[in-house]
């Protein structure tokens, strides 16, 4: 189950919906209702990856790890493992260790993300059928991870 990292959980919550973002689980009532308003018709399974630890903290400043915004919604769903996904919000930044199970639904919100253990993820975002997912380096500088 998803757990805020050093913040109060429904002040973090309220922050992360105002930038867009909304983290559940794949069990919950509204989780359909959430994927066809997000993405309508775009929601079908894109693919499915998993995410390796990074070898080292310069690794984990780059891709991934690094500040981006993606061009379209996603809709993200946790199978397994363990990571840590960040995002930007109007008082700061706002951490949430994401395991199996969880969703994270995000709206052109600013984040970067870091695999604790090997995490497999099904993919889910918006575009055209065939489209790739691309995202853009916000150029934000990449500060310490926080420990979970």
């Amino acid at each position: 189950m998803a757990r805020v990292i050093g913040r109060d959980e429904d002040e973090a919550r309220a922050l992360l919906a105002g930038a867009g973002v909304r983290i559940m689980r794949t069990d919950d009532a509204d989780a359909e209702a959430v994927l066809a308003a997000v993405l309508g018709a775009e929601g079908a399974e894109r693919g499915r990856i998993v995410a390796e630890p990074p070898a080292d903290e310069a690794a984990a400043a780059s891709g991934m790890g690094a500040w981006h915004v993606n061009e379209v919604a996603e809709y993200e769903t946790v199978v397994d493992g363990e990571g840590i996904v960040e995002f930007i919000t109007a008082d700061g930044v706002v951490s949430v260790l994401l395991t199996g199970g969880d969703v994270m639904v995000v709206e052109r919100a600013e984040h970067r993300y870091r695999p604790l253990t090997p995490q497999s993820w099904v993919l889910r975002f918006g575009g055209p059928a065939g489209a790739d997912l691309v995202a853009a380096d916000t150029g934000r500088e990449s500060g310490p991870w926080p420990l979970p």
